[in-house]
């Protein structure tokens, strides 16, 4: 919502009136309430630098990529062991998973692929461990009270 005019304070003083270009400046457009820019324009920041060139003779060293594809760390299968079957061999898997993991970074394909694969041993024996252990647990629950009334105790 606007002010009445006057009701803050007296009117502000008009603009003074333009200056005419100079001589040389290019007109501005009609309707055009300021003067036009009195330089040429000036080209893009990109095109001012010349193409990049080398010394004769410079060797260049081009260093590329390792392209072999890296090996299976065995991360989450280390991890479900160690979080979901038996924790102290699954421990074990999850630091073999990231010793692969270091050797993967530092370009180490066959050390990487070794640490994997004993992460994946371990892993699997934490989770056999684990099942032999809740099959004997079982089996103690069940086998000796019934031995036990068997027996007469």
């Amino acid at each position: 919502m606007s002010a009445p005019q006057g009701q803050y304070g007296a009117d502000p003083p008009p603009y003074p009136a333009q200056q005419q270009p100079y001589p040389g400046q290019q007109q501005p457009y009609p309707g055009q309430t300021y003067p036009g820019q009195p330089y040429p324009q000036q080209p893009y920041p990109g095109q001012q630098y010349p193409p990049q060139s080398y010394p004769p003779g410079q060797q260049f060293v081009v260093v590329q990529q390792n392209s072999q594809v890296a090996p299976n760390t065995n991360t989450v299968l280390a991890w479900i062991a160690c979080c979901c079957f038996f924790w102290p061999v699954g421990l074990f898997a999850v630091i073999k998973a990231r010793k692969a993991e270091t050797a993967i970074a530092q370009g180490r394909m066959s050390d990487a692929s070794r640490y994997g694969e004993e992460a994946k041993k371990l892993a699997i024996a934490a989770i056999i461990i684990n099942v032999v252990l809740a099959v004997l647990g079982v089996m103690l629950y069940f086998v000796v009270p019934l031995v036990a009334v068997a027996a007469g105790y």
